[in-house]
Order: C-alpha cells, then sequence, then structure tokens
C-alpha cells in the first residue's frame, strides 16, 4: 500500500546506493584525497561497533612472534596505517573537521604510526591496540556524545521543514517542475584560506543576491518554493547544493530554467568570470530514481525520490561547517504557506491510496 498523506509528510520508502544515485553531483578534484578520507571514516565506524581487542601475538613453533587479527576491521585498519597518509593532511584543520579522521590522525600521531612496519610484532600489537582505544575513548566520550546528538537533531529539523514544504507544495500545484544545481566558484578560489570567516560572508553575500533574484522573478519565472544547503569541499571550496520549485502549470522544459538559474549565478551575482554551476536536471536520466523535472501530484515514485533521494543528500551533515562555521546560517528554504481550499473554484485533490 502506497499512501500519502499531508499532515505526516509520510513518502514510500525505496532502496537505494547514495554513490550510485549522485555521481557526478558535487564532486572534488582531488578524489584520492577524499578516498582516503571515506576509508578513515568507513575504518573508524566499524571500530565503534565493537568492544573487542583486534590485535595478538601469535608465538610460532620456533620462537618468533607473528601479529595477528581475526577481525576485518583489524585488517582493515593495520592497512590503512601501512599505507601511509601521502597527502600531508593529518595537519589540515579542513579535512580534520569530521570527528572520526581528527581522531584517526591523532592517534597516528601521537603513537609515531607512521613507523609502525619498522617495529617488531610485539610492538605492533601495543601500538595498534592502543590506537584502537584512544579511538573509541574520544569518539564514545560525552563531549562528543553531545556533538553528533546536536548535529544529527539540526539534521533532523532540516529534514522536517523540507518535507513540510514539499508536502505543502505538492497539496498546492497539480504539476511542479523541479530544478537541482549546484553552484560554487572557479577551481581554487576559495581553497587554503587565510580567513574563513571573512570568505563566508562574502559567500553568504552572494547568496543573498541570488535569493532575493530567484523571489523578485528575476532569474526564473513562477517560483514557489526553494531549498538550498551551502557546504564546504575538501578541494572545492565554497558550494551550494539548490533545489528551485516551479509551478508546472505556467512553464515546463526544467532543463533551460536551471540553466537560467545557473547563467544568472555566473554572470550577474558573481563577478569577473568567477562563477560555475552545474545542471544535474541536464543530466536526469542518468540517475536511477528520478525526483527531478516535471512532478506530477499523483507520481508516488518519483516524490519519494525527491524526499528521501535529493533532499536527504543535501540535509547531510557537513563536518567542516560546523567546527568552522558553529552558530552561521547554513541551510536556506523559502517559507511554507498552508494550503486553503476554501473559496477556490473546482473540485478539492483528494488524497488516495493504491495497492502495491
Amino acid at each position: 500500500m502506497i499512501h500519502y498523506d499531508k499532515e505526516d509528510a509520510e513518502w514510500p520508502e525505496i532502496e537505494f546506493h547514495i554513490d550510485a544515485v549522485f555521481d557526478g553531483w558535487g564532486q572534488e578534484s582531488d578524489e584520492r584525497l577524499l578516498a582516503h578520507v571515506k576509508e578513515v571514516e568507513a575504518v573508524v565506524e566499524r571500530l565503534l561497533e565493537t568492544d573487542e581487542v583486534l590485535f595478538e601475538i601469535c608465538h610460532k613453533k620456533d620462537g618468533k612472534s607473528r601479529l595477528r587479527t581475526t577481525s576485518l576491521s583489524g585488517n582493515k585498519l593495520k592497512k590503512l596505517i601501512l599505507n601511509g597518509c601521502e597527502y600531508e593532511c593529518k595537519g589540515n584543520p579542513i579535512v580534520n573537521s569530521h570527528p572520526y579522521v581528527e581522531a584517526f590522525h591523532t592517534a597516528c600521531e601521537e603513537l609515531g604510526l607512521e613507523t609502525l612496519e619498522a617495529c617488531d610484532p610485539d610492538e605492533q600489537a601495543v601500538k595498534l591496540n592502543t590506537a584502537v582505544e584512544m579511538i573509541r575513548g574520544v569518539l564514545h566520550s560525552k563531549a562528543m556524545k553531545r556533538y553528533l546528538r546536536k548535529l544529527d537533531n539540526a539534521k533532523r529539523v532540516r529534514r522536517k521543514g523540507a518535507q513540510k514544504l514539499i508536502s505543502g507544495l505538492r497539496d498546492r500545484y497539480s504539476r511542479l517542475e523541479v530544478l537541482r544545481l549546484d553552484l560554487s566558484y572557479r577551481k581554487g578560489k576559495y581553497v587554503d584560506l587565510d580567513n574563513f570567516s571573512e570568505a563566508l560572508a562574502n559567500v553568504k553575500i552572494d547568496w543573498e543576491m541570488f535569493r532575493r533574484d530567484l523571489v523578485a522573478g528575476v532569474s526564473a519565472p513562477s517560483v514557489v518554493g526553494y531549498l538550498a544547503k551551502l557546504e564546504y569541499g575538501l578541494r572545492s571550496g565554497f558550494h551550494f547544493h539548490v533545489v528551485v520549485l516551479i509551478d508546472g502549470s505556467k512553464h515546463r522544459e526544467d532543463i533551460t530554467l536551471t540553466k537560467m538559474l545557473g547563467e544568472h549565478w555566473n554572470n550577474q551575482v558573481v563577478s569577473a568570470g568567477e562563477g560555475r554551476y552545474y545542471n544535474c536536471n541536464r543530466h536526469k536520466n542518468d540517475y536511477r530514481y528520478l525526483g527531478i523535472g516535471t512532478l506530477n501530484h499523483y507520481d508516488d515514485a518519483k516524490y519519494s525520490a525527491l524526499v528521501n533521494l535529493v533532499i536527504e543528500y543535501m540535509i547531510k551533515t557537513d563536518y567542516v561547517m560546523a567546527a568552522k562555521a558553529s552558530g552561521e546560517r547554513t541551510w536556506f528554504r523559502s517559507a511554507h504557506k498552508p494550503f486553503e481550499m476554501a473559496g477556490l473554484r473546482g473540485r478539492p485533490r483528494k488524497v488516495i491510496s493504491q495497492d502495491d
């Protein structure tokens, strides 16, 4: 049974793999660095799922010792450490904005794990088990749990607000054109910053100009809502993930409309040719689950993809902004105005349900 409830904003669930859905959205220039950071996050997350001792010494018949671990987590941790960090990111405050990454790098630095391979098996076991204890200790601390809970609460607030907006617009309009684009800057403009706060203030001025023109109908016609998230990439710097909703009864051609928004950012908002944009609607046929483009009122699958995929991706926690811009507003959405059926001509739209 698929059911749409405007009060509870319930949406049918669909299974997906986020990397496949959003391949090409907000990619960074240094894929190897990103791969390293993602691997660190994944390994540390596995370490937190258990409290077992991961490394031990096995004594052979010839009297020699051998390091042993029967845990996949232990094998991955050892491999990650032995591979080293060729990207010199241990002391990078942007990279270490993620608590998992910082805990890993701190343990490596304090225990001198870059020379692990030169140690004998007994010393390796001690260092590796100590590193695991250090990482778990930091991330299981009350202070860290409070911090992560605060970020999760903020994410839930973003999700609730986005669902409320989409639900209200779906109720009001028989058809929506959903435009998805990324707004950014030329490569290197906001990377390796000396003054993060000053750069952030300039970026937010650009956003306010773009938002004002959007609401006024200067950059695109018949806009009925928008959602945007300001993030900071390791190599791309500041960028916005944006969803704009257009009254589909008045306008179609979502690719052209999205291009209009991007060109407005490049030519009217960001000066000296330093603006960049990515038109996701232009590549919408590459996405396995489509939640952008034309969405008709009763198209549950597309609305589900919009909320469970597109919006869910946008509301994810950005640890860099959480650490470097605490207290700054980085989530933007238009106000939700309840839809009143009274006084309108025509038969009211019914809430429907159907069997799978």
